[in-house]
């Protein structure tokens, strides 16, 4: 942890956890996704009535029609429609197309990051292509696209037997540095990869963030182990050696990694260990336990948290709610004392986890959000639901890539000191996305008057009027 921003980016990467669908179907195998030939006979769609310049309304009319119907498991239909349109239309074309269904099929929208992810895998063709390929994604759905991306890199780099040293982890993330966002997104999707690089077992995973020499690279590479180590247990199919298996991207040289690896049951996880709790927890420094890992324990909710080296906890808490919500199924209030028993210096980041996870339980219902904000009134010396309103405001803000969203939810806020604290992290989220000193003022310019100030303090420029 470096700064207040990458703990926000990381809170809000997070929440594709709670977003994530419980099943998904397999997928034509192929060495990049399907081609386009593949599409119409495993699908039932009509053949191709779409160029590559058509638009993405054009394209998903083509693709709900023929998916109505299909050859099996309908959200498989779509899966392998979209994987097709990539060589022919592009990563973009594909991802606006899946932007396009997501406004009208609920089935879609409850897959739809889990999509994005499996686009990004299929998408990647070489080392060389990375850095294209990647900035060719959108930050729709969750940014699972990036992510994706970055997963297929080290797919490839695991089924192919070259090595990955700093020279390498440096180097990937490189092209993508005059963006915050972005480099962000690049980072942390490569603590996915090298979950996969690894086997799932966390403490090698997180030692292989270590490799990069960038203090930022490493804890947002930290983010997306602990959130891997999470849907490895919680959603097996959607981990990306889940997407692997069932695109035939670069399978792991994980003999077992496809659908047909785990359970999605309390006891799924890496065959190294399980979220049973009579799985051993290894030593208290991950960092330096090669041994048997054990990923998540129903019985007690600090874990692995407290299983880690301490420079490792902020990025563990930024993701604990999820485990905490898997084993209480979807107990909120049972989250919110989990995190007040958090140790002190964690309980803000415990806190904001469960804000972000808070929108995806609300359906990202602004008024609703708030409403489970209030289960953590009166916790960690009343600071509970501040932190969680101010994460619910972050998340709004990354979930449309939008500040207006985050905004928008800080006027229901009544509380005055949550309202400020959540003026003030819509502030810190604009960084993200806007470049310029002024464009961070006009969107702060959107806040309640009152609360202008507070806003872009958050984004690190004067009060108005002080310019």
């Amino acid at each position: 942890m470096t700064s207040v921003l990458p703990r926000f980016l990381r809170a809000a990467t997070a929440g594709c956890v709670a977003l994530l669908a419980a099943s998904c179907s397999p997928s034509l195998r192929g060495t990049h996704g399907p081609s386009a030939a593949d599409v119409g006979p495993r699908t039932s769609l009509a053949p191709a009535s779409w160029s590559a310049q058509s638009s993405a309304g054009e394209i998903a009319v083509w693709m709900r029609q023929g998916c109505q119907r299909p050859e099996g498991s309908r959200a498989a239909c779509v899966e392998r429609a979209l994987t097709g349109l990539i060589d022919p239309a592009g990563i973009a074309k594909s991802m606006e197309v899946l932007d396009t269904l997501v406004a009208t099929d609920e089935e879609v929208r409850r897959n739809a990051h889990a999509l994005a992810h499996g686009l990004g895998i299929s998408a990647y063709r070489s080392p060389e292509t990375a850095a294209a390929t990647f900035a060719g994604c959108t930050p729709s759905q969750m940014s699972g696209c990036y992510h994706g991306v970055i997963q297929g890199y080290f797919l490839a780099q695991v089924a192919q037997g070259r090595p990955i040293g700093t020279p390498q982890i440096d180097a990937l993330c490189e092209p993508h540095r005059s963006s915050m966002f972005l480099f962000f997104q690049c980072a942390h999707g490569m603590g996915h990869g090298v979950m996969a690089l690894h086997e799932n077992h966390v403490p090698m995973a997180l030692e292989a963030c270590d490799l990069a020499t960038d203090d930022f690279i490493r804890g947002s590479c930290y983010g997306g182990v602990f959130m891997e180590n999470i849907v490895n247990v919680t959603h097996p199919h959607h981990t990306a050696e889940g997407h692997a298996g069932t695109q035939g991207q670069h399978a792991a040289a994980n003999p077992h990694a496809g659908h047909q690896a785990q359970p999605a049951d309390a006891h799924a996880g890496h065959q190294a260990g399980s979220a049973d709790a009579d799985a051993g927890h290894g030593t208290a420094q991950a960092g330096m336990n090669h041994g048997e890992w054990k990923a998540l324990d129903r019985n007690d909710f600090q874990y692995p948290c407290n299983a880690v080296a301490e420079k490792y906890r902020t990025s563990c808490y930024t993701m604990q709610t999820s485990a905490v919500l898997y084993f209480t199924q979807g107990n909120l209030g049972a989250a919110a004392r989990a995190c007040g028993e958090a140790p002190l210096e964690h309980r803000d980041t415990c806190f904001s986890s469960l804000g972000r996870d808070i929108t995806a339980y609300a359906a990202q219902n602004h008024q609703r959000s708030l409403e489970f904000c209030g289960l953590a009134r009166g916790l960690a010396e009343g600071m509970g639901e501040v932190w969680c309103v101010a994460s619910v405001a972050v998340n709004f803000v990354n979930l449309a890539a939008d500040p207006g969203e985050g905004i928008r939810f800080c006027g229901l806020v009544r509380d005055e000191r949550a309202k400020t604290e959540c003026y003030r992290s819509v502030g810190q989220t604009i960084t993200s996305l806007e470049n310029t000193a002024s464009g961070r003022a006009a969107h702060c310019e959107r806040a309640e008057p009152a609360f202008v100030d507070a806003c872009r303090r958050g984004a690190g420029i004067q009060p108005a009027g002080t310019d």
